[in-house]
């Protein structure tokens, strides 16, 4: 492991990915390969900052309670919270490449060694459906990123899912199931992915993706402005 870079000047001269940005390799190569070597993004759509909100509601009422874990989790597991808490990791690979991860939180066993959390808001009933593949990858990468920073790992990480419940007294209160899903964590298999991504940035541009909308949407955009295109030539060379 290259040592981390000193200050933030060194940082910016690296290609530094994401635990996001790499799961964007599995969904479309081309427009991973873009993004990071061309600096062309996916289009953004409309984004619902609601989650952003959660988010901060949830970290400050963690914080509140540092080091012990708050009432809505203290049931369920055990350990205190990470005091001073580290929210973001850099791991510099070389001179050309790092990876970087900000956690949610990060819970301390007995025995010193610490726990990824993540949090998330769902919109299904968390209890009734399978964990994403993606939230495992996270878990993965905040791991291995704590472990190449020096700090030992339980082996597990936690999401912990926020849930609008019903209720009939809406005025009086805003019910939220608390659910945590507790996963084994793999920093190997993040660093595969991360040396991956890593060969597939240094290779030439791969092909498009054919369930990409994006790649789709180009391809037809050339196929409808093709003739014209053609159409214009054959006109400029009558003169």
């Amino acid at each position: 492991m290259v040592p981390m870079a000193s200050n933030s000047n060194e940082r910016a001269k690296a290609l530094w990915l994401s635990p996001t940005g790499v799961q964007g390799l599995e969904r479309c190569p081309r427009c991973f390969w873009l993004k990071y070597r061309k600096g062309v993004h996916q289009p953004e759509g409309i984004v619902s900052r609601l989650a952003n909100r959660f988010d901060s509601v949830i970290k400050k009422y963690f914080d509140a309670y540092r080091p012990k874990l708050p009432p809505i989790i203290s049931n369920t597991l055990e350990g205190t919270l990470e005091d001073p808490f580290q929210e973001k990791y850099f791991y510099r690979h070389d001179e050309r490449y790092g990876y970087l991860g900000k956690l949610d939180e990060c819970i301390i066993a007995l025995d010193g060694r610490r726990s990824v959390v993540d949090h998330k808001t769902s919109s299904s009933d968390p209890r009734e459906k399978q964990t994403l593949s993606a939230y495992q990858d996270q878990l993965n990468s905040y791991a291995w990123l704590l472990e190449e920073s020096g700090k030992k790992t339980s082996g597990v990480g936690h999401l912990i899912y926020f849930y609008p419940d019903h209720a009939d007294d809406l005025e009086k209160r805003f019910p939220m199931v608390v659910h945590v899903s507790t996963l084994t964590t793999n920093s190997d298999a993040a660093k595969r992915k991360f040396l991956h991504a890593l060969d597939v940035l240094e290779s030439a541009m791969p092909s498009p993706s054919a369930d990409c909308p994006f790649c789709s949407w180009h391809s037809k955009m050339k196929d409808v402005t093709a003739p014209s295109s053609r159409k214009a030539k054959d006109q400029e060379s009558l003169f």
